[in-house]
C-alpha cells in the first residue's frame, strides 16, 4: 500500500484495537459460559459460529495482507469512515449484550428460562449483535483500503450471517409463538423499520 508514515501508524493502531476488542470479546464470552455452567439449554446451528469465525479471521488477515503487500494508493477518507463505523459497531453490541444480560450468548441458544426481549435497541433491530458483526466487517477493509477482503465480506460473510438470522428468528418463532411473529412485523432484522422508530416515538411520547 502506498500510504505515508502516518497512515501505516493509523492503521497498525488501528488492528491493535481491533486485536483488543476481540480479547476482551472472547474473555467476556469465556466469563459468561462460567457463569452460566449447569444451566440447562439448547444451541442450535453451533458451527454457524466456528464457520463466521473463520470467516471474520480471513477478512481481517486479509485486510492485513492487503495493506502491507498490495502496491495501490491509500486514501484517507474511507480509513476515517472505517474508524468511526467500527466504534459505532462497538457501541451497538455492548448496548445489545447489556440489554440481553443473562440471555447473551455467541451462539444460537434458548434456555429454560429464556425471556422475550424487544425492549432498548431491541425496540429498533431484532438482532444489533449482527448487525454489529456487519458494520466491523465493512470498517475493518475500509480502514485498510482492502476493497478484496471488502468483496469477502460481502459474498462469504453477509449471505453466512443472513442464514444464522432466519435460523435463529425459525429458533424463536418456535419458543415464543404469535409475539415473536408480530415483533418480526415490526421489527427489521438488521436494519431499522419505520414501523419500529414510530412505535419508539408513541413511546417515549408516552412516558
Amino acid at each position: 500500500m502506498n500510504a505515508s508514515t502516518p497512515e501505516r501508524l493509523l492503521f497498525i493502531a488501528f488492528m491493535a484495537i481491533v486485536i483488543v476488542c476481540r480479547v476482551g470479546a472472547t474473555f467476556r464470552v469465556w466469563m459468561t459460559s462460567r457463569k452460566q455452567r449447569g444451566l440447562r439449554s439448547r444451541i442450535s446451528a453451533q458451527w454457524s459460529f466456528y464457520l463466521l469465525f473463520a470467516v471474520s479471521c480471513a477478512i481481517f488477515g486479509g485486510t492485513v495482507l492487503e495493506f502491507f503487500l498490495v502496491n495501490r494508493p491509500y486514501h484517507l477518507v474511507p480509513a476515517i469512515g472505517g474508524v468511526a463505523t467500527f466504534l459505532v459497531a462497538n457501541g451497538i453490541r455492548m448496548a445489545a449484550i447489556r440489554t440481553l444480560g443473562p440471555y447473551w450468548s455467541v451462539h444460537i441458544e434458548i434456555r429454560e428460562e429464556h425471556q422475550f426481549v424487544q425492549e432498548g435497541i431491541y425496540g429498533i433491530v431484532r438482532h444489533p449483535a449482527y448487525l454489529s458483526f456487519v458494520m466491523e466487517h465493512v470498517a475493518v477493509p475500509l480502514v485498510g483500503n482492502a476493497w478484496w477482503s471488502l468483496l469477502i465480506t460481502g459474498v462469504v460473510y453477509l449471505p453466512l450471517l443472513w442464514f444464522r438470522v432466519a435460523h435463529e428468528d425459525a429458533v424463536l418463532v418456535e419458543k415464543f409463538g404469535a409475539p415473536y411473529r408480530a415483533y418480526q412485523q415490526r421489527v427489521g432484522a438488521i436494519l431499522p423499520r419505520w414501523l419500529a422508530l414510530t412505535h419508539l416515538g408513541r413511546l417515549s411520547r408516552g412516558a
